[in-house]
């Protein structure tokens, strides 16, 4: 095995959420710089590993990974309501692709991959064939099978099911499953973007201390840990202003911060941060000790590299984005069936993400700036049907350098059937 190769299973096999250097790397398997840092970025092209100007070098779970972690025969089961007829014992097992066996024996093969599912109706030699080389097998149609099949199946540990349902309906419901773990595994999480093992202080460090730690890593905010590693509070400059140098951090810090942890979304890490009115957050293990900051300005990067490079399946925010045509100074959309509610009025979970979207695009034209909507008051004044042409007038009212507030007016054949003022932060 070469050291690059010898390289790149190290890396697959370190923890997520591990940090990740080329110096460690070379003196850890005694090999040069150089071929360390090409093993690096021949891991960052593998998806192994994410790259951070702040954070460093972080092993992250591949797409794979994230899948095989949620998805199991034994969901299959409960997506399909199909009934364990054998194998019961491999219901745990991780499932990764699944094929319609609607052809011969000898072209089907090419598409069996060992771990995967096979979608078959009342075909004993498909079924055999299938479970012969590693796959399970769903079965349609509610139709008998053969004891042979049920026996092989248990003898493998293979799970046979059976479902009611026709071959379209089953495969559609396990292809929208496939789809939502598509996407949660591309939602970016804290493991992904925060700085392990930022610089901190103690309980019993003085204002001396952060001062000097202030000039060392030109960096305002940190977080307070105690003798066990835990976090007791963050300190910031507006916290030390005026005090005395020998003062101690614990009478000047903010106590009992908001915690973040590594599988919560940066999305909703934001939200509390802006809510709170942090611009840091500290990270903690599952046992709750120290394990590194995320800023705001680290969240608000990683949301936008995330919709610059976004690969994951096709989602309602696309049909949203899609559907919003720039026109001028104006935006416009047509109502489609999907946006509408139960009772033929456009939904208003709709119209937010809408606006939402109009928000963001006229921040981007106007300041080349990442977005943050704060809040959104919505004023209904009519209703609207399905393929009516809505025209909607963005108007920056009142802007910061930290925010800005925007009047949006939705007009219906020059009659205005919506007024929404939305808040935003912008970074």
């Amino acid at each position: 095995m070469s050291k690059h190769q010898e390289l790149l299973d190290y890396i697959d096999d370190l923890e997520v959420g591990k940090k990740v250097s080329v110096r460690g790397l070379a003196n850890r398997l005694s090999v040069s710089d150089g071929t360390a840092y090409r093993a690096i970025k021949e891991a960052q092209s593998r998806g192994l590993v994410s790259i951070n100007d702040r954070s460093g070098t972080t092993r992250i779970a591949t797409q794979e990974q994230r899948v095989i972690e949620t998805l199991t025969f034994g969901e299959i089961s409960k997506i399909a309501s199909a009934e364990v007829m054998a194998g019961e014992s491999g219901l745990s097992q991780a499932f990764s692709k699944f094929a319609i066996a609607a052809m011969t024996m000898q072209n089907i093969r090419k598409y069996l991959t060992h771990g995967g599912l096979v979608i078959v109706g009342d075909r004993t030699d498909i079924q055999l064939l299938a479970l012969n080389e590693g796959n399970a097998v769903l079965i349609t149609g509610g139709v008998d099978i053969e004891p042979d099949v049920l026996d092989y199946a248990n003898k493998k540990s293979i799970p046979v099911l059976r479902t009611d349902f026709d071959t379209f309906t089953v495969a559609s419901r396990i292809n929208r499953a496939l789809s939502n773990e598509l996407i949660k595994k591309e939602i970016t999480t804290v493991a992904d973007v925060y700085q392990p093992q930022a610089p901190t202080l103690l309980e019993v460090s003085t204002v001396k201390d952060y001062l000097d730690l202030v000039k060392k890593t030109n960096e305002s905010r940190f977080a307070v840990l105690n003798q066990h590693n835990l976090v007791v509070g963050v300190v910031s400059m507006r916290d030390v202003t005026g005090k005395k140098n020998s003062t101690t951090i614990d009478k000047v810090m903010t106590r009992n911060p908001r915690l973040a942890k590594f599988d919560m979304t940066v999305a909703s890490t934001s939200q509390k941060m802006i809510f709170d009115g942090y611009d840091i957050m500290p990270v903690v293990h599952s046992d709750s000790t120290y394990a590194g900051i995320i800023s705001k300005s680290d969240m608000l990067r990683s949301m936008q590299e995330s919709s610059e490079q976004s690969q994951f399946s096709h989602t309602l925010s696309d049909d949203v984005a899609n559907a919003v045509k720039e026109v001028q100074s104006y935006y416009t959309f047509s109502v489609e069936p999907f946006m509408m509610n139960n009772v033929g009025n456009i939904a208003n979970g709709m119209l937010v993400e809408i606006i939402s979207n109009i928000a963001a695009r006229v921040m981007t034209k106007t300041k080349n700036k990442n977005i943050i909507i704060e809040s959104m008051t919505l004023y209904f004044l009519g209703a609207v049907s399905i393929d009516d042409g809505l025209e909607v007038f963005p108007k920056i009212i009142n802007e910061t350098r930290l925010g800005a507030t925007i009047d949006f007016e939705i007009y219906l054949d020059y009659q205005i059937i919506s007024k929404i003022l939305v808040t935003v932060q912008i970074n």
